[in-house]
C-alpha cells in the first residue's frame, strides 16, 4: 500500500523522476519500502546525461523506514531515521557528499549535517535544501554565476557550497521549497522568506532583484484579502515553488501565487497572461476557488503548472499553456471507483499525481 510520494517539482526541465514509499507487508513506519522510477535529464545550462532511466518502479534496496522524499531536476533525496541520502547528478555539487565523484551517483549516499536529524528536504535544479529537527535550514549546491545570476543558497554571497551549510539568518524553520533558482522558507511562527533569482517577481517582494540572503515576504502581514475568512490575516501552512514561480497555502484553505505566468501557471485567468513576460511581483489570491466555496487542503507545483486538492476531494489543475485558471480534473474512464478519497497530490514536469487513502497512485 503506497502511503507517500514525492515527485520532482519544481525545478525540472524534463523531469519524470519520482520517489514513493509503501508499507506493504509491514505494520510500522520502520518497514516502509522505497521505490523510484523515471529519468533525470536536461538542464537549464546545457544538456545532462541521464544517470538512469526507468519506466517502471524499482525498489531501493537496503533502505526501510523512509519518512520523506524529494526530487529535483537531476537528483533525488530521501530521509531514513533522520538521515538524509541523495543520488543523481553531481554536476553542481547538489548531492552534498564530501566523496561525490564528478558525473552522477546512481546509489544513495549519506549527507552529513553535523549530527543533526533531518525532518524535510527539497531539491531545485542546481541546489538542495533541508530542515533539521532543531529548526535550522541547510543549503548546498551551485551558488550563482555571471551569466545566469545568483543561486538560491541564501548565504549572502554567490559561492557554491559542495557540502551543506547552515543558513545563519534564519531560525525555527518549518518548511522549505526549492524552485529552479530560488528557495522559499516558512518559519514556525508563520513568516515567509525567499532568496535567489528575482526575475519575474518570483521572490514575492514587488521587484525583480536577486537576493543572496533570505528576505521576508511581508505581503501576508500587510493584507487581508481572504475570501473564505474576510478580515482575517492569512496563516501560511504550506509553500511550493515551480521553475520560476511560487505559491503558498493558508490554514484557511486559500492559495496565493506569484512569479512568472507565461504558461498560465498562476491560474489567474486571461487578464493576467498577456505574453511570455507575464508575471506577478506580489502574491495574488487564486480567487476562483474560494469564490466558488472550494477550500484547498493540498497543492503541488510542477515546472509550469499547479495541481490542487480541495476539502471535498476534488482536484483542480492549471498551467502548462492548457488551462489559464483552475480546471477540475475528471475521473478516469477506467478505475473510476478507485479514484476516490484522494489524500495527497504531487506534480512534476508536465505530469500530476494523486494518492488515495487506500494507497493507490494515479498519474496523468
Amino acid at each position: 500500500m503506497m502511503r507517500r510520494l514525492a515527485v520532482g517539482p519544481a525545478a525540472s526541465t524534463r523531469l519524470a523522476g519520482l520517489v514513493g514509499w509503501s508499507r506493504k507487508g509491514f505494520s510500522t513506519a520502520e518497514g516502509r519500502q522505497l521505490w523510484r522510477w523515471g529519468a533525470t535529464e536536461g538542464g537549464y545550462m546545457g544538456s545532462l546525461e541521464a544517470a538512469e532511466v526507468s519506466k517502471e518502479p524499482s525498489l531501493v534496496d537496503d533502505f526501510r523506514g523512509a519518512s520523506t522524499a524529494a526530487c529535483g531536476s537531476n537528483h533525488s533525496a530521501f530521509v531514513v531515521d533522520g538521515r538524509l541520502y541523495t543520488y543523481g547528478s553531481t554536476k553542481y555539487s547538489q548531492l552534498g557528499h564530501s566523496s561525490a565523484s564528478s558525473g552522477s551517483m546512481t546509489e544513495p549516499g549519506l549527507v552529513e549535517l553535523e549530527g543533526r536529524r533531518v525532518s524535510q528536504v527539497a531539491l531545485g535544479a542546481f541546489h538542495s535544501a533541508c530542515v533539521a529537527d532543531d529548526g535550522s535550514l541547510w543549503t548546498w549546491g551551485w551558488g550563482g554565476g555571471f551569466f545566469h545570476g545568483v543561486g538560491a543558497l541564501g548565504h549572502g554571497n554567490s559561492d557554491s557550497m559542495p557540502l551543506p551549510a547552515m543558513v545563519e539568518n534564519l531560525e525555527q524553520v518549518k518548511l522549505v521549497a526549492c524552485g529552479a533558482q530560488h528557495t522559499l522558507a516558512l518559519t514556525t511562527d508563520g513568516l515567509l522568506f525567499a532568496t535567489g533569482k528575482g526575475d519575474f517577481g518570483r521572490l514575492g517582494r514587488g521587484d525583480t532583484s536577486d537576493e543572496n540572503d533570505f528576505q521576508e515576504i511581508d505581503y501576508f502581514q500587510q493584507t487581508d484579502d481572504s475570501i473564505l475568512r474576510p478580515g482575517q490575516p492569512a496563516k501560511i501552512s504550506k509553500i511550493g515553488a515551480g521553475a520560476n514561480f511560487s505559491a503558498a497555502m493558508s490554514e484557511q484553505g486559500e492559495l496565493w501565487v506569484w512569479g512568472r505566468n507565461d504558461y498560465g501557471q498562476l491560474g489567474l485567468g486571461e487578464e493576467a497572461m498577456g505574453d511570455m513576460y507575464s508575471a506577478e511581483r506580489f502574491p495574488r489570491l487564486v480567487r476562483s476557488l474560494p469564490a466558488e466555496g472550494h477550500q484547498v487542503v493540498d497543492f503541488a507545483c510542477g515546472e509550469h503548472h499547479v495541481v490542487a486538492l480541495t476539502s471535498e476531494g476534488a482536484i483542480f489543475e492549471w498551467g502548462n499553456r492548457t488551462w489559464l485558471e483552475p480546471h477540475r480534473v475528471s475521473k478516469p474512464k477506467l478505475g473510476t471507483d478507485d479514484f476516490a478519497d484522494i489524500v495527497k497530490v504531487e506534480a512534476g514536469d508536465k505530469f500530476s499525481m494523486a494518492l488515495t487513502r487506500s494507497g493507490k497512485v494515479f498519474v496523468w
